[in-house]
This record gives structure tokens, C-alpha cells and sequence, in this order.
């Protein structure tokens, strides 16, 4: 019987009105659609953000073989944890075990295989062993990525490339717009998984500010990884290197999308909303 404890990693959400069926249960192929969003957190979880985490390889992972066995039905409303672990790595395919709770009863167990292709033979490949490591780290409990702090001469290629597919491609700010010459004065933070790959940034800028305050900016996190940590793990390091260098606050211009992000981060909203690069921002400061 599995038991939740022997799963590393668990997902939950909630019963839609969509997924019922006539007989007022979850109609029974949900729940490979169940899997599915749990396993796209799971690779989020482990640092892999899908699929720039096995791009970055040149492969990708495709399924295979489902199976799987009902025990007991899920209804409306019902909140669910879908736990997910991986069984067996072979040479180029991945064993994932999975099982769905509500509360104290256990309504599925499954087997998922996948495989690692190619994606420039379409062919299985092997199961890169950065892949492999990032998978054995989250399984032990242990940290998925780094952080750097350091100057733009040593992070600008991480910082770049974070950047680039934030602002430039996604938001569509023009590069002119992107690119500045505070980037060389700046202290820069960016966050890695274990195989090297960018999933945020920011800087901290103290030249040129008022004594005793420091702005940070150019916060940037993968569109995969939102949500994940890492911002976080970028924010507090340049709060804390801005502590170090004797600054007491510290001020930022947030997309007021992320408004809440900040607040979580102990920011605190001045003034009206406004436009930066045709997007709605909002001035924020945190005091020491």
C-alpha cells in the first residue's frame, strides 16, 4: 500500500466541476491528467523547469507506458495529493511512481515510463547524468540550485539569458530599453539549478543613491520556475548584501503584478502605479 512518507515530492489541487461524471465521481482518465500537471511541478521541484531544463541538454521526455489501478473514487470539491517519485533510471528511460490521496484514502496508484529522446535524432538518447543528479538531490532532501552574487564581468551571461527571455521575448521591451550602464556599477545575483542552467536575477545598485539607500532591479525569473522559490532566494540576497554594505532601505520599481511578491518579501507600496516601458509598475521600499 503506498504510503505518502515514501514520496519526495507532492502536489495538490482540487476536484473541478468539469472532471465529474455521470455517476458524480471523477470520470477515470482525469487522473492521468492528474499526473501530468503533478509531474510538471515535480520537474519545477527538482530544478528542471520543463522543457528549457532538458533542452539545455538536447533532449526531451516523452511517455510511454501508463498504468495504473483504482482504489477508491474522487468527488467534487475533493482536494487531492498527487505524490510522485522516480523508481528507476535506466540508460535512456525513467521509471515515475505516483499515487493520489484525499485525506486519509489512497484513490490511485500508478507506474509512468518515460523516455529521453533526442531532440535532434528523435531518437531515446541517454538520460544525462545532470539530469540524473538534480533528480538524486531533490530525492535526498538536498538544495536543487545555487546562488552567485558577483559583478556583471562574472554573471552577465546567466544574468543575460534569464533577462532576454523575461523582458525581451516575453514582455516585448525593446533591447535599448533593457540594456544599461548601471549593469557594470551593479551587484548582480543569479540562482542556478546544479547543472548550470539560469532561473533568476536581479541587481543591487548602491552608486549614485541617496546615502544610506540602495535599489534593486532587473528581477527576473524563468516563467517555468515562478512561483518555485527562486525569486525569493535572489531577493534576500541582495536585501542582505545591501544590509551588509550599511544600507537601511532599499527601493524598487515592481510590476504591479508581482505587488504581492514584494509584500511577502517585506516591501511596502509608495505612491500611484505608473508606466515603465509601457508596463504598470509601482515604487516599493523595505527599511532595515
Amino acid at each position: 500500500m503506498a504510503q505518502r512518507e515514501d514520496f519526495p515530492f507532492i502536489h495538490r489541487l482540487r476536484v473541478r466541476w468539469q472532471e465529474v461524471d455521470a455517476q458524480q465521481v471523477v470520470f477515470n482518465g482525469h487522473y492521468l491528467t492528474y499526473l501530468d500537471v503533478a509531474v510538471s511541478e515535480y520537474w519545477r521541484a527538482v530544478g528542471l523547469p520543463y522543457p528549457d531544463g532538458f533542452q539545455q541538454h538536447g533532449g526531451d521526455m516523452y511517455a510511454r507506458q501508463h498504468t495504473l489501478a483504482y482504489h477508491a473514487p474522487a468527488v467534487l470539491d475533493d482536494w487531492l495529493d498527487v505524490g510522485v517519485r522516480s523508481d528507476h533510471i535506466g540508460n535512456s528511460s525513467m521509471k515515475i511512481g505516483w499515487a493520489v490521496w484525499s485525506d486519509h484514502r489512497l484513490l490511485v496508484t500508478g507506474e509512468a515510463i518515460y523516455v529521453h529522446t533526442s531532440l535532434e535524432t528523435r531518437r531515446p538518447a541517454p538520460v544525462p547524468q545532470a539530469v540524473r543528479r538534480q533528480i538524486e538531490l531533490q530525492a535526498r532532501g538536498e538544495a536543487v540550485t545555487q546562488l552567485r552574487l558577483g559583478p556583471w564581468a562574472d554573471l552577465q551571461g546567466d544574468a543575460r539569458a534569464v533577462r532576454e527571455k523575461v523582458f525581451i521575448v516575453e514582455q516585448n521591451i525593446p533591447p535599448h530599453e533593457e540594456w544599461d550602464a548601471a549593469d557594470e556599477q551593479a551587484l548582480h545575483a543569479v540562482v542556478l539549478n546544479g547543472a548550470g542552467l539560469p532561473l533568476a536575477t536581479g541587481r543591487l545598485i548602491t552608486d549614485g543613491q541617496p546615502e544610506g539607500q540602495a535599489r534593486i532591479g532587473r528581477m527576473a525569473v524563468l516563467r517555468a520556475m515562478r512561483g518555485s522559490g527562486v525569486g525569493g532566494q535572489v531577493l534576500q540576497a541582495l536585501a542582505e548584501a545591501a544590509r551588509e554594505r550599511g544600507v537601511h532601505s532599499i527601493v524598487l520599481h515592481a510590476q504591479t503584478s508581482a505587488r504581492r511578491f514584494y509584500e511577502r518579501q517585506g516591501f511596502t507600496a509608495e505612491g500611484e502605479a505608473f508606466d515603465e516601458v509601457d508596463i504598470p509598475h509601482i515604487a516599493m521600499r523595505r527599511t532595515f
